[in-house]
């Protein structure tokens, strides 16, 4: 079973105590989801990355893939980053991987203290590819390469992969606050899947139940409530320091403004309808 590497963005450009913060409240979601989907799964961690190893990696791919505050993730291979060992391991890796007359780039970074640097590193891979799979008629190609082989070292250890699949990046859940998320509409999956991806738990308050479910794949502890006439008395009582309604522009100028003590966001304000239509397939699918 491959482990998985998972990187984040956002968080990364924290003061180290909230950084700390927040990577704790990812790992928190990452192993949730893998027990509420029953596959356990072991993640350890350093400074800039995440490592997931479980059963089942294709299980984990799926949750990694609809979790906020993933980037990126890979399927990797774990080496040595000593240079000869992690050599031969590039060649093993790579083997499968070029075909005749390929073009291929070793794309290489480094963590920590070692007897090469990212650049020579990847001169000295890219040569001993060269050397070994001469009769395949490969070349290096730099700029648009048919293979692509990503060495990430650090410390004492290497992590090889040719791949990265996307995360929906953002930050992770319930580091921002408890919004109240008013859920009417189509439009209204789309306001509360991006304050999800803010990093906003959300309450959500709908009267029709199939409007939730898009969403859960998402926030598989989503928790709903009833509509209220006081909108804002309820999010006061549920802890909520927002509302997030799905109007746009010009649903703003012509409808009443909410008012009370809660401020109220309205993400799609900036979105054209095929935008949205746009983020809907991807919440669906």
């Amino acid at each position: 079973m491959p482990t998985l590497l998972v990187r984040y963005g956002e968080i990364g450009l924290k003061s180290a105590s909230v950084r700390r913060r927040f990577e704790q409240q990812l790992v928190a979601d990452i192993r949730t989801r893998h027990v509420l989907a029953k596959t356990p799964c072991v993640i350890s961690q350093t400074r800039g990355r995440l490592f997931v190893d479980s059963d089942d990696w294709r299980k984990s791919c799926e949750i990694l893939s609809r979790t906020f505050g993933i980037v990126s993730f890979s399927p990797v291979s774990k080496v040595s980053s000593e240079l000869s060992a992690l050599t031969k391991d590039v060649l093993d890796f790579s083997e499968p991987l070029l075909f005749n007359n390929a073009s291929f780039a070793i794309r290489s970074r480094r963590s920590g203290n070692h007897p090469y640097t990212s650049q020579t590193l990847a001169e000295h891979l890219g040569k001993a590819i060269l050397d070994r799979f001469n009769e395949k008629g490969i070349r290096v190609g730099l700029d648009d390469p048919d293979v692509e082989i990503f060495v990430e070292v650090r410390d004492r250890y290497a992590y090889l992969f040719s791949s990265a699949l996307p995360g929906p990046g953002g930050m992770p859940l319930g580091t921002q606050g408890r919004m109240l998320s008013m859920l009417d509409s189509e439009n209204g999956i789309a306001s509360t899947w991006l304050m999800m991806k803010r990093g906003c738990s959300v309450l959500v308050v709908t009267e029709d139940e199939s409007l939730v479910e898009p969403l859960r794949n998402w926030y598989p502890n989503l928790k709903t409530a009833h509509p209220e006439n006081d909108v804002m008395a309820l999010g006061s009582k549920n802890g909520c320091i927002g509302i997030t309604l799905s109007w746009g522009l010009e649903e703003i100028e012509k409808r009443v403004a909410m008012k009370g003590d809660l401020p109220v966001f309205y993400p799609l304000v900036g979105m054209n309808e095929e935008e949205i239509e746009g983020l809907l397939t991807r919440i669906r699918g």
